[in-house]
């Protein structure tokens, strides 16, 4: 369905479902309810609910031919505490949405975008996660400076497995 940029099946493996299992290295995320915005082919939260079955993810993306294919998928593998979105993330709005994420994940979406348009879908000592190749505390602490009620929490660091691929985990503390 050319969902994805990546053709190799070693660099598939690599950047998308191994980058996507990083947050479970996280003690300090709930493993609660958690959304995935802009999940594409559904990396991360897919592969997280795969790996990770206690949790309830749901999965938001404004391309129907990936939404229809997360339900397929969904539907093929018997999966249950999935739920996926069709919608962009600043359409997200309303009662049913605020404050009803532990977590909200994003790996393709601009951070600022996403901390803009979607924080108020996390609930207080929740978390905003970002999936960055590089980046440093300087640049999310002048990101965060008009921001109230958000800290940055920590940037965790890590090198995929099978590659000297290094990633960043930036994650925001809501409070």
């Amino acid at each position: 369905m050319n969902l994805t940029s990546l053709r190799s099946e070693r660099e598939i493996i690599i950047k998308h479902f191994l980058d996507s299992l990083v947050p479970l290295t996280v003690p300090t995320l709930v493993r609660g309810n958690w959304i995935d915005v802009g999940t594409g082919a559904g990396f991360p939260g897919l592969v997280l609910k795969i790996a990770e079955p206690n949790i309830k993810i749901t999965l938001v993306d404004a391309t129907e031919k990936k939404t229809t294919f997360l339900h397929h998928v969904i539907g093929t593998l018997g999966l249950s505490g999935l739920s996926v979105v069709h919608s962009r993330l600043e359409h997200l709005k309303g009662e049913q949405w605020d404050g009803t994420y532990d977590s909200l994940f994003s790996r393709a979406l601009n951070p600022t975008f996403v901390i803009n348009s979607g924080r108020h879908l996390v609930r207080t000592g929740g978390h905003l996660v970002f999936f960055q190749a590089h980046t440093d505390a300087t640049q999310w602490e002048n990101l965060l400076k008009n921001k109230s009620k958000m800290t940055l929490q920590t940037i965790q660091r890590s090198t995929l497995p099978l590659s000297n691929l290094t990633r960043s985990l930036v994650i925001l503390a809501v409070s």
